[in-house]
């Protein structure tokens, strides 16, 4: 069976995210120094159950580099799919320098259709499929916190993220 052929929109796709996978890779390291998965695990815990799930690793190039831990909640009852809220942190290049970004936003669904066995199976995994967000993160309304990353303030950042995060 043969393997069809990459199409030119797909090589430059993968020529750009070759391209981005250093720049990822930095912003990567900053939310390790932040803790900011173990910080997204403690908010997830004080979250229902049956409506909150993640965290997850999610990263963009638009409109600069970004990368992020998030976790996802929906509204309990039937209708409460209608509207997700994404919570997490985020870094995101800004020139030679990082920005450290905590905040949260709404995403509305954008499925064709809402099949609730089959949502409430795949919700787990992935937000993505039934909302139509990478996850990049929020306006600048939204955000709880965003200032620039200073490697000798690490300590002072992550808990300022961390207070951020669980209010």
């Amino acid at each position: 069976m043969q393997r069809p052929r990459p199409t030119a929109a797909s090589i430059v796709r993968q020529i750009a995210q070759l391209r981005a996978q250093p720049a990822q890779t930095q912003l990567a390291r900053i939310l390790d120094d932040l803790d900011a998965w173990g910080t997204v695990e403690t908010a997830l815990k004080a979250l229902p159950r049956l409506t909150s799930w993640g965290p997850k690793a999610v990263r963009g190039m638009m409109p600069a580099h970004w990368v992020g831990v998030v976790i996802w909640q929906r509204a309990s009852g039937y209708t409460g799919y209608k509207v997700l809220t994404l919570i997490g942190i985020w870094a995101q290049q800004e020139g030679d320098a990082a920005r450290v970004i905590v905040g949260r936003k709404s995403l509305a669904f954008a499925a064709p259709f809402y099949e609730p066995e089959a949502y409430h199976k795949l919700i787990r995994n992935g937000f993505d499929l039934y909302y139509g967000d990478d996850g990049a993160p929020p306006a600048a309304a939204l955000r709880r916190y965003d200032a620039l990353y200073a490697p000798d303030a690490r300590l002072a950042t992550r808990e300022a993220v961390r207070a951020a995060l669980l209010v």
